[in-house]
């Protein structure tokens, strides 16, 4: 007995004795998706990423499916505290920095891949982080959320097939605007009502990428898929400025470069996760049409010109068409 309470007494000294087994730094992060899907695979990955490069020393512990909010609460989440990371489409944080709505703009992006070298650009980033910063925030890195196709209940064929019909948007007047310049008739709607509006008939139609489509099961209530790729969907991922130059200084360079890397990581993840669901949607019963995009791309012309209103939006536009 007194050998066992020597041994145990040894253990429980040797814990005694270790360092704490707890990060130094716990950074919170907020998004609204599944565990699975792009945005919790590329928040993972970064997060992993930090722990090799400050030998545990920082950790990102993920909440998915908008457990500590929704988009606008978690970007309001940077603001007091109670959310240190979040990503969001852009289009949600663009309340909060306008200049940052040239990203809302239809056929911004020549492809998935051009918007990619893109995001990596150091003038690009440059700008982007000015924005922010007047507004109180930090670009870590900038995720994507899909090339963005359209749903219905009946095949597209061309563009003159969307007249009249209901296409819910995102709550975005660029959005808005180009949808009406297609010939439909945008409904703002919330995404967690989106199926059950087309389930009931109060829209007929909504846009979205592959990988959300098929997640989703969209597919159920609006089998035809137009593949028209009229939207890159940027997500910027963020932190409040304040919390972010509070880190010590080893930890702000290890976010850096793991932002980096994880940015680049998810964008490429969903570029694939998209390409592959492809196959997914056909084994799913879903027509699948490839209209002419010339059309649409004429019709959005007018709108990109009329969102460029500041000096700030119009170098960003600039600066990103030049990217090759």
């Amino acid at each position: 007995m007194k050998m066992k309470s020597l041994a145990l007494g040894l253990v429980l000294a040797s814990f005694a004795l270790s360092p704490a087994s707890a990060a130094d730094v716990t950074l919170k992060a907020s998004h609204n998706a599944n565990a699975d899907e792009p945005y919790g695979v590329g928040m993972r990955k970064m997060g992993e990423l930090m722990g090799e490069k400050t030998g545990g020393k920082a950790t990102i512990q993920v909440f998915d499916n908008a457990t500590l909010g929704d988009e606008m609460e978690s970007i309001q989440g940077t603001q007091i505290g109670t959310v240190d990371i979040a990503v969001t489409a852009n289009e949600t944080l663009a309340n909060f920095v306008p200049d940052l709505s040239v990203f809302s703009l239809p056929f911004l992006f020549k492809d998935a891949q051009q918007m990619d070298r893109a995001l990596d650009d150091p003038a690009v980033i440059a700008e982007v982080q000015e924005a922010l910063k007047a507004q109180g925030f930090h670009l870590i890195t900038f995720f994507s959320a899909g090339t963005r196709h359209i749903m219905t209940k009946k095949p597209i064929e061309q563009m003159s097939d969307l007249g009249g019909l209901k296409i819910r948007t995102m709550q975005n007047p660029a959005h808005v605007d180009t949808f009406k310049a297609f010939g439909a008739n945008p409904t703002p709607l919330a995404y967690t009502e989106l199926y059950g509006a087309l389930e009931t008939g109060v829209v007929d139609g909504a846009e979205a990428a592959n990988t959300n489509f098929y997640a989703q099961k969209f597919y159920e209530v609006a089998p035809d898929w137009a593949m028209i790729g009229w939207l890159e969907l940027v997500a910027p991922v963020i932190m409040g400025e304040a919390a972010y130059q509070g880190l010590p200084d080893d930890v702000r360079a290890a976010l850096d470069a793991a932002g980096k890397e994880a940015g680049s990581f998810q964008r490429a993840t969903y570029r694939d996760s998209d390409a592959a669901r492809v196959a997914d949607i056909e084994a799913a019963g879903v027509k699948i049409s490839h209209p002419d995009i010339t059309p649409f791309r004429s019709a959005a012309e007018g709108i990109k010109q009329g969102y460029l209103k500041s000096d700030a939006q119009k170098e960003l536009f600039d600066l990103i068409g030049k990217v090759e």
